[in-house]
């Protein structure tokens, strides 16, 4: 017999998960777009895992800040931020400025100023290679 609550295996592409969680952020569904790109960074293999965890602090701050918790965003922007900073803007097709320079704003002087635009994805510079462990 089958457990109900048992989770199939997720036999998303690496392009899927990471379009989801994009979808996801877009809508404002922070908490869960951290759940969907920690299920590919747990998957990913290589050095992109950086990169990809530093998109989940960027989630992760974005919860607690529309929660109030601004301690919490501070301290995971700032992650978010040096995970990024060694990759080129561009990398897998994420245009992140807009939100590097948010946060460093924010960062620099604690104020709440209005969320920057959503992150801006093109798909067709995702990268077709990645490699990820079984679900």
């Amino acid at each position: 017999m089958t457990d109900p609550f048992e989770e199939e295996d997720d036999h998303r592409t690496p392009i899927e998960f990471f379009d989801d969680g994009f979808r996801e952020f877009s809508e404002g569904l922070y908490f869960e777009a951290h759940d969907t790109w920690e299920e590919f960074w747990h998957r990913l293999r290589g050095p992109d895992r950086r990169f990809l965890q530093a998109l989940i602090h960027l989630a992760v701050g974005a919860y607690h800040y529309e929660n109030g918790n601004t301690s919490g965003a501070r301290s995971q922007w700032g992650k978010c931020r040096d995970k990024l900073r060694p990759y080129p803007e561009g990398h897998w097709g994420v245009d992140a400025s807009e939100w590097i320079t948010w946060i460093e704003a924010y960062l620099a002087d604690r104020s709440l100023p209005p969320f920057p635009p959503a992150l801006r994805f093109k798909q067709s510079e995702f990268p077709p290679n990645l490699t990820m462990a079984a679900g």
